[in-house]
């Protein structure tokens, strides 16, 4: 049975490794721009995890779902960083990769 505290858990746990791999000289910033993402996106992602793991929805569904949840990964530490425009949207779509990567896992 899916769990969604456990999963949600999960991201939080796994953000940090992806802010080293992507966001390199800023893992506080990214870390915690992410963090303030799945936070925003919580309730959403707890109904789509949950539809997801009931087969109510795809994994191509689930990912269009989050897919428009983007914009609200503002990344506004990364950009008051400095970090350019460019590294700022890789690691916006590393965010949503873990979140697809760890929803279809846990399911």
């Amino acid at each position: 049975m899916f769990n969604f505290d456990k999963f949600f858990k999960e991201l939080k746990d796994g953000v940090k490794d992806m802010a080293k791999r992507e966001a390199k000289d800023f893992v506080k910033e990214a870390t915690a721009d992410s963090k303030e993402f799945l936070d925003t996106v919580k309730d959403d992602l707890k109904t789509w995890s949950e539809q997801l793991a009931r087969g109510e929805l795809t994994k191509d569904e689930f990912e269009f779902l989050l897919g428009g949840k983007k914009d609200l990964a503002k990344m506004e530490a990364l950009k008051q960083a400095g970090l350019a425009a460019v590294r700022v949207d890789r690691v916006r779509t590393a965010l949503l990769d873990l979140v697809i990567a760890a929803a279809t896992k846990s399911v």
